[in-house]
C-alpha cells in the first residue's frame, strides 16, 4: 500500500508539472456581461425568498435558484452543485429513488439558509431542465467506461469544462446584479460536483472556501486505459480529472470520502491531498462507499462555518 501509493505521488507529480501549466484555459470564458431573467418567485417563510433566474450562458441559456436570505448581513453565498445524472431539485426536496441522500442535500441546504447563507443551485449542462441538451439522455451514460464511444466521451468534457465556466458566469451576474466585488463565494459540491469545485478552486481566485464530497480523482481520464484513443480527447479528459492537474487550490478546501468508494481510491484521494500546498485542508474518510453517512451533512456545515 506505501508503495503504491508513493508511485501515485510521483506520477501526480511528474503530470502535474507538465501538465497543469496550460490547464486552466480549459476553464477561461468570455466576460459576456451576463443578462438574466427571474422567471419565478417564490416566498418559502418570513426571511427567506426563492427566485428561479435564467442566465444567458454562453450557447445556452442557465436555470438556477437563487435563495435571498434576510440573515444573511456578510453577504455569504454558497453554491451547491449536484452529481452525475442529478440536478438542482435534489438539493431543494428529498426525492425518489434516491430518497436517503437527496434528505442529506436538503438537510445542507436548509441549514445554510438557518447560518445566514444566500444560496445559488444551478443545473449543470445536460441535467434537468437542460437534459434537452443531450437529446434527453440521462447524462449518466457518458462517462467512457460505460459508453465506450469518443463522441460521449466529447460531451463528458463539455459537461465538466462548460459547468465550471457558467458557475464562473454566474457569480459574474451576482456581483454586477448587486454591485458588490467582495461576495464570499462557497462551493459545496457532491461527487461530479465536488470536482467542478476544485477546478472552480483551481482557476478563480473568488471562491471563499470549498467543500468536495466524493469527488472523482483519476476519472473519466483513467477510464480510457486501453481503449487507445486520440491524444486529443485523452488530453480533454485529463483535464476534467482532478488527480492530474488541480492541486493547486486557491481557498481552504475540505474533501469527504468514503473509504469502499467503488469510484475513487483511497489511494487517490490521499495523494491528491497531500499535493494541495496549503495548510488549511482537511481530507475525512468515513466508513461508506460513494453515498456518504448522514454524519457528513454535520461536517460540511462545521468547515463551511469555520470560515465565515
Amino acid at each position: 500500500m506505501v508503495r503504491k501509493l508513493y508511485l501515485i505521488y510521483i506520477l501526480f507529480l511528474s503530470i502535474s508539472y507538465v501538465y497543469g501549466q496550460d490547464y486552466k484555459s480549459h476553464f477561461e470564458y468570455e466576460n459576456l456581461n451576463p443578462s438574466a431573467a427571474i422567471v419565478e418567485t417564490q416566498t418559502i417563510d418570513s426571511l427567506t425568498q426563492m427566485e428561479k433566474v435564467v442566465l444567458n450562458g454562453f450557447d445556452s441559456k442557465i436555470p438556477f435558484y437563487h435563495f435571498i436570505n434576510k440573515r444573511n448581513s456578510e453577504n455569504r453565498y454558497a453554491i451547491l452543485i449536484h452529481g452525475l445524472g442529478g440536478n438542482k431539485d435534489y438539493w431543494v426536496n428529498p426525492s425518489m429513488p434516491y430518497l436517503q441522500y437527496t434528505k442529506n442535500l436538503t438537510a445542507i441546504k436548509d441549514s445554510l439558509l438557518l447560518h445566514g447563507f444566500n444560496l445559488v443551485i444551478p443545473d449543470a449542462k445536460f441535467h434537468g431542465e437542460r437534459s434537452y441538451e443531450l437529446n434527453f439522455r440521462n447524462p449518466g451514460s457518458l462517462p467512457p467506461m460505460r459508453s465506450k464511444n469518443i463522441e460521449d466521451a466529447e460531451s463528458m468534457y463539455d459537461l465538466y469544462s462548460s459547468s465550471a465556466k457558467e458557475i464562473r458566469l454566474i457569480m459574474d451576474y451576482l456581483e454586477q446584479s448587486i454591485q458588490d466585488q467582495k461576495i464570499k463565494f462557497n462551493l459545496i459540491g457532491y461527487s461530479m460536483g465536488g470536482a467542478i469545485s476544485l477546478m472552480l478552486n483551481h482557476v478563480d481566485h473568488r471562491i471563499h472556501c470549498v467543500v468536495a464530497c466524493v469527488p472523482p480523482m483519476s476519472r473519466p481520464y483513467s477510464e480510457i486505459v486501453g481503449l487507445n484513443w486520440p491524444k486529443g480527447i485523452a488530453d480533454k479528459l485529463k483535464a476534467i480529472s482532478p488527480l492530474y492537474s488541480v492541486a493547486d487550490q486557491n481557498a481552504p478546501v475540505a474533501m469527504l470520502m468514503g473509504k469502499s468508494d467503488f469510484f475513487i481510491p483511497e489511494d487517490e484521494a490521499k495523494a491528491f491531498y497531500g499535493n494541495i500546498k496549503m495548510e488549511d485542508k482537511e481530507l475525512k474518510f468515513y466508513d461508506s462507499g460513494h453515498e456518504l453517512p448522514d454524519a457528513y451533512v454535520d461536517d460540511v456545515i462545521q468547515w463551511v462555518l469555520e470560515h465565515n
